[in-house]
């Protein structure tokens, strides 16, 4: 009976050894940071693990581990735009918001609009139009076109230009009603735009090209 015992007991410690284990995540792959880009064969960029004109948002969304909303937005000339946003994402250690554009087809977009909601106005002048399901559900498998980076904390001139190098060209804008000025950095082999805003936010724009 011991005997018996001692196996009953032996073989249930296995199970729950192999049990524990299963329940061990697995390590996850570091995320990559924003300076961390990649010109792929087509001349295209690759960061973030999504690389732009190729991956579809709904691998984008695997790749940053956070589900986005989507929305095409109008701006005041009716230009629309189709976008995926999120508005707290941690890469690396660095939180941020970021913006995918969607390269959807001009008569898709069409179609979509006149399914959306009524444009919500926002602070910047454009309209939000909110999507339905089924319109949401087609987006999954639209490539990403674009990537604006918008991190929680002010990247300066100096960080910027130890991880990219000098810029190909420096635009500096209009100033605002207090004075201040934005400055656009180009990277043109990366397709990169780095603006350094009046507000003092750092705003990095990927770009397919």
């Amino acid at each position: 009976m011991r005997i018996i015992r001692n196996f009953i007991v032996g073989l249930l410690l296995v199970f729950v050894g192999i049990a524990a284990i299963m329940l061990i995540p697995s390590p996850q792959p570091p995320a990559s940071k924003p300076w961390e880009v990649t010109v792929m064969p087509d001349n295209n960029i690759s960061v973030f693990g999504i690389h732009l004109g190729n991956t579809d948002y709904k691998t984008a969304q695997e790749e940053l581990r956070i589900f986005g909303k989507t929305a095409i937005f109008t701006d005041p000339d009716n230009k629309a735009t189709v976008e995926a946003y999120f508005d707290s994402v941690n890469l690396g250690g660095l939180s941020a918001k970021m913006v995918l554009n969607l390269d959807v087809p001009e008569d898709k977009v069409a179609a979509m609009l006149q399914r959306a909601s009524v444009g919500k106005l926002q602070p910047s002048g454009a309209h939000q139009h909110e999507l339905v399901e089924e319109d949401k559900q087609f987006l999954l498998s639209s490539p990403v076109a674009a990537i604006t980076y918008i991190p929680s904390v002010r990247l300066s001139r100096e960080m910027i230009q130890e991880r990219f190098g000098e810029p190909d060209s420096i635009d500096v804008g209009l100033p605002d009603d207090k004075g201040n000025t934005s400055e656009s950095w180009s990277y043109q082999a990366l397709n990169l735009t780095v603006i350094f805003g009046s507000t003092g936010k750092t705003i990095l724009i990927y770009q397919t090209k």
